[in-house]
């Protein structure tokens, strides 16, 4: 019987276990397009790309990485990822990259683009509108992170839009309202441009990856340091931005946990002593057959004072005095032998 309660608390244990795990679904897709087919290539998003999906791994996302993407190949990776992404409780898309508004939209742009005609938008970019709207149908949190704001590098201004002819913005991306529980998160302010920097990695990506492994940091508290850091290296040129509806808090790097402190002098003593009653109680259970008595785990340092019992069917003893010889002359006498 303790047998099978033990086997039943522990596959209870181990679903809880499974319980929580898919419980606390994250998944990422990190992307970098550098070698633009039609434009100037850009020397950092594929190492940006690999940087923050090594950040986010070590977080603990599931993460779909791709480099250098297609119209087509986006497509193609944005299926797989939302199919990962559908009931996920954290969906991240993070793009490093060329990507400029068009009246108040936001586009990201392929390695494939040409826009050499006013009708090339719709049909060669990908609207950040779009992604938002397929991660709020599929998670309960949702996170755009853009490192995508540089100059337009097309010579064509002017583009169709929702029946329209609008001339593209000469630099930055605008600034997009998400709804409940959604961050959406720049590289720079509003209609601004960021910078590609010195080094292997922007000046966003590279804080980015070093603070969002900061344990137990809420992703507001990371941004600001990220702005800090941004605003410093480029001296005040590159100010890093966000728009967010958050409701819940949203930590990328969990802490471990922290061990339980040791038991005082006085809560061990207290220990041993109930252990020393349980052990007291269980040696009078085996004595009487009654084995429900809780036994306890481990060795215990016990001093046992034992009072010796009589037992109950000893025999009692009575001294007499010997009996004196007999006189009698007779050696054959029967008290004389005794």
């Amino acid at each position: 019987m303790l047998r099978c309660c033990a086997l039943l608390a522990a596959l209870f244990l181990v679903g809880l276990t499974t319980f929580e795990a898919h419980a606390d679904r994250r998944v990422a897709l990190v992307i970098g397009n550098s070698e633009y087919r039609e434009i100037p290539a850009l020397k950092n998003p594929d190492k940006d790309a690999e940087d923050v999906s090594n950040t986010f791994r070590l977080a603990g996302f599931e993460v779909f990485a791709a480099k250098d993407l297609t119209r087509l190949q986006f497509e193609e990776r944005f299926r797989n990822y939302l199919a990962a992404a559908d009931g996920a409780d954290l969906a991240v898309v993070y793009y490093s990259g060329h990507g400029f508004q068009i009246g108040g939209e936001n586009f990201l742009i392929p390695v494939d683009a040409s826009l050499k005609d006013a009708a090339d938008m719709e049909v060669q970019a990908i609207k950040v509108d779009d992604i938002l709207r397929q991660l709020r149908s599929r998670s309960k949190i949702q996170m755009i992170i853009l490192d995508a704001c540089r100059n337009n590098p097309f010579p064509r201004k002017d583009y169709w839009l929702r029946d329209q002819l609008i001339v593209a913005g000469d630099s930055g991306l605008a600034q997009v309202t998400g709804s409940q529980n959604t961050l959406i998160a720049y590289a720079t302010e509003p209609g601004a441009v960021a910078y590609d920097g010195s080094g292997d990695l922007s000046p966003f990506s590279s804080s980015f990856s070093r603070r969002a492994l900061a344990p137990d940091q809420e992703i507001r508290s990371v941004m600001a340091a990220v702005r800090r850091d941004v605003v410093k290296a480029t001296n005040g040129k590159q100010v890093p931005w966000e728009n967010s509806s958050l409701i819940d808090d949203v930590v990328l790097m969990r802490g471990a946990e922290q061990p339980a402190p040791p038991p005082s002098d006085a809560q061990q003593n207290e220990q041993v002593a109930e252990r020393g009653i349980q052990v007291g109680d269980v040696a009078e259970a085996i004595g009487s057959r009654d084995i429900r008595v809780p036994v306890g785990v481990g060795p215990v340092p016990l001093k046992l004072v034992f009072r010796p019992r009589m037992p109950r069917s000893a025999s009692s003893l009575r001294a007499t005095r010997r009996p004196e010889r007999c006189p009698c002359p007779v050696a054959s006498c029967r008290r004389n032998r005794a």
